[in-house]
């Protein structure tokens, strides 16, 4: 484990600090990035708002997204590369106006605990 580096993320305004190779940095980002995407989704729609309600709602999101794309797969006896690249770009898109709204998060509080 001495290859790993620590990376500091936030997810729905929490700080989460990961030990990660370093090249698996990028796939870590974009998964934040979707899942603080979608805890905000539904935190917005949420009537409840508590973290742990709004990660689960999250979660079962992203799952049933996954779980979609499955269902295509086996029933066009294919990977729908089409469509993964599609959603993807969709996912990058939102990661990169999520990261956007949030680039001023986490600036103002240096060396902080978690």
């Amino acid at each position: 484990m001495s290859g790993n580096k620590q990376i500091e993320v936030t997810i729905a305004g929490q700080p989460y600090r990961f030990a990660i190779a370093p090249e698996n940095e990028a796939a870590l980002l974009e998964a934040v990035a979707l899942v603080d995407e979608q805890m905000m989704r539904m935190k917005a729609g949420a009537a409840a708002k508590g973290v742990e309600r709004v990660a689960v709602m999250a979660a079962i999101s992203i799952a049933s997204d996954l779980l979609a794309m499955r269902r295509k797969q086996v029933e066009d006896g294919a990977i729908p590369v089409d469509a993964i690249r599609a959603r993807i770009q969709e996912l990058n898109d939102r990661a990169d106006e999520a990261l956007r709204q949030y680039a001023h998060v986490g600036t103002a509080v240096q060396n902080e605990p978690i």
